[in-house]
């Protein structure tokens, strides 16, 4: 029960939405209130002899009643429940049912009283029931007590006979049927609180307010400020529709149709900017309400049909229902179904489209079909050929957004970047691949610019690192080689790994007009000349060697710059009359040894003599000038002498033993260790 009254308002007890609101409870949850105030029934017989009924249990007769412009009629049945008259009065006459329970209670206690005589049904909200007279005969009885007084109601409010406690002006209202207990002067703010002046013409005074629930003093009436308590304990808040966010402790709550849904922390944030803070009310009014699923943001006007999404305390209107689905909502089943009153409410904003904003991360989302694609900013956006002007952002929620399959961010094409916080510098490209930059001179010298955009740890951590970039990269699935600030066409990735770059990078980069068959680099003060072998960079020993390696034409030869060569990866000297060489159309390995070559049958066997397992690959006709001689075996002669090669070092024996052995050339045994 109430201890205090704070928050009652003597000229505003009730708003004119919560009088008149005929949805707030169903038959059903009318008649579980019924239940859940009384317990047990006493039952017996009252001083008249009638058996005693509670309202839970109590049933009659109801009549036929025409339509006006009061009520829209009652056909009238046989034993109808309590709980079904007062509801189906309140439809046809579009009254608030909690009003009528309030009234049964603060008239004749019938809510909760476990023993009421049958003449507290009689009169039982005291329409047509003077305290000086006794009932109107037209009245008496429950049925025709709930549907006259629910029809005075209409009455009152209407103001064309009823003008003495008109809504917009101040009146001097009693507070006591004495009127030496004086009056107070009352300012009526609406309709709904003149009714209830006209139904009951007295004020509370200071003592019954003090008073709660209890007696005042004899200048005390209770009628209006029992219908606040009790409307209050009961139900809640007699403001609350006027917005249509309210809380029960902790809990928010939208509540429209007579139906309350769940507003959850993800959403309220939409919720709160579009209605307001919400209005206090009670547990018990939640409990008697229909239980509506949790909140959403999609939400459906049921007078116009339209879908709308909540977001920056704006409705905006879906054009399409895949623009629904695609926002992970659903045309039939996942929407909250608002009156229209309540829709139009937050005001209509710009129409709904596929750009989207996370909660906490700063990219760009597009929803691609059922994908949701992120982009770094408009400016990826834009590179990636989407308009960014005239095309709302909507808000998505980060549960929603993680409903989605994790994709790689988009940046702009061949824009370097660093996530915040970080040093290490990734140049994205479009399969989601991030390739790490070792030094801004390989971005020189492939012709990227080298300025780089800071952007956000979630932008970088949704894409894969691979690779380093370096001075090899693929595109259109051809492989070119940097140097200089542009690309050259190669033959093959010589043991390298090329990046591929994406399209749209490759159209920034400069490609040269040339095609090496053969890549031979240097620098230009340095005479020497390098050509990649096995992933690094071998200086050509003497013109031959370069000749032999180039085969028919002419040699090109790529000028890099000193820092670029620096960085190249070195590996040792080649000379082509020794060492190990290969060619187009054979494919196996030979050793190249004085003209003449020899055939390598195993790998082992070069370890076994400590030569290098590396190949050169030289022309067919470089080939064919040279005669093919026997297998290189791990027994050889070096300078007149036998030696064997274990381990990769060669030690003298003293006869063959009926065995082979390779003969080698002095310039290949200059390059053998001796044990």
């Amino acid at each position: 029960m109430k201890t205090s009254l704070a928050g009652f308002a003597p000229g505003n007890i009730i708003s004119d939405a919560v009088f008149t609101n005929n949805t707030t409870m169903t038959e059903a949850q009318i008649q579980a209130f019924f239940d859940s105030k009384v317990k047990t029934c006493r039952g017996g017989i009252d001083e008249d002899g009638k058996p005693i009924i509670c309202l839970k249990d109590y049933r009659t007769d109801s009549v036929d009643r025409p339509a006006d412009s009061y009520c829209k009629g009652y056909t009238g049945a046989k034993g109808e429940s309590a709980a079904r008259i007062i509801h189906r009065v309140a439809q046809s006459c579009n009254i608030n049912p909690q009003v009528l329970i309030v009234m049964l209670q603060k008239e004749q206690s019938l809510v909760t009283h476990t023993w009421p005589s049958a003449w507290r049904y009689e009169k039982a909200l005291g329409q047509g029931c003077p305290d000086d007279a006794p009932c109107d005969p037209k009245y008496v009885g429950f049925f025709y007590q709930i549907y006259g007084a629910a029809r005075q109601m209409q009455l009152y409010m209407e103001g064309r006979y009823f003008t003495w406690y008109a809504p917009g002006n101040t009146w001097n209202v009693l507070y006591h049927p004495n009127r030496g207990c004086g009056t107070a002067p009352v300012y009526m703010a609406n309709k709904a609180t003149s009714a209830l002046y006209y139904y009951t013409p007295y004020q509370p005074n200071a003592a019954a307010l003090r008073a709660g629930y209890g007696t005042g003093d004899s200048c005390s009436s209770y009628g209006n400020r029992n219908f606040y308590n009790y409307f209050t304990d009961w139900f809640g808040s007699t403001q609350y529709p006027d917005g249509p966010i309210v809380n029960a402790g902790r809990d928010i709550y939208l509540i429209t149709n007579g139906t309350a849904h769940h507003i959850t922390a993800d959403v309220w944030a939409q919720y709160r900017a579009a209605f307001g803070d919400p209005v206090p009310t009670s547990s018990a009014h939640i409990a008697s309400l229909a239980q509506g699923a949790k909140a959403t943001l999609f939400l459906h006007d049921q007078g116009a049909g339209t879908v709308a999404y909540l977001d920056g305390g704006k409705t905006h209107r879906f054009p399409t229902c895949d623009l629904v689905v695609a926002w992970g909502g659903d045309c039939q089943a996942a929407l909250t179904r608002l009156d229209s009153e309540d829709f139009t409410q937050p005001g209509a904003g710009a129409e709904m489209t596929a750009r989207a904003s996370v909660a906490g991360d700063a990219r760009l989302f597009l929803l691609e079909g059922r994908e949701l694609v992120p982009y770094e900013s408009a400016a990826a956006l834009q590179a990636w050929g989407h308009e960014t002007t005239g095309f709302y952002v909507a808000t998505m929620p980060a549960a929603t957004a993680a409903r989605y399959r994790a994709l790689p961010t988009r940046f702009v094409p061949g824009q370097f970047v660093v996530a915040t916080g970080a040093t290490r510098v990734y140049l994205p490209t479009a399969d989601g691949e991030l390739h790490y930059l070792p030094s801004f001179d390989t971005a020189r010298s492939l012709g990227l610019p080298t300025s780089v955009k800071r952007v956000s740890a979630e932008a970088v951590k949704s894409n894969r690192v691979t690779t380093t970039l370096g001075p090899f990269v693929l595109c259109d699935a051809k492989t070119y080689f940097g140097a200089g600030g542009a690309l050259h066409r190669v033959d093959g990735n010589y043991g390298f790994t090329p990046v591929a770059l994406d399209a749209t990078t490759c159209g920034r980069l400069r490609i040269a007009d040339d095609t090496e068959k053969v890549l031979f680099v240097k620098a230009s003060a340095d005479p020497a000349v390098y050509t990649p072998i096995q992933g690094r960079f071998s200086h050509v020993a003497n013109p031959a060697t370069l000749s032999i390696l180039n085969g028919a034409g002419s040699i090109r030869i790529v000028s890099v710059t000193s820092g670029e060569l620096s960085r190249l990866p070195k590996g040792e000297q080649i000379r082509t009359d020794i060492g190990f060489v290969t060619t187009p159309s054979d494919g196996r390995v030979y050793l190249s040894d004085a003209g003449r070559l020899v055939y390598l049958t195993s790998w082992t066997i070069a370890d076994a003599l400590g030569m290098p397992r590396i190949v050169v690959p030289i022309s067919d006709k470089a080939a064919a000038a040279m005669s093919k001689e026997g297998n290189v075996t791990t027994l050889v002669e070096c300078y007149g002498r036998l030696y064997r090669g274990d381990g990769g070092v060669l030690r003298r024996v003293s006869d063959a033993g009926g065995e082979m052995v390779t003969i080698l050339s002095s310039a290949n045994c200059a390059t053998l260790r001796f044990g």
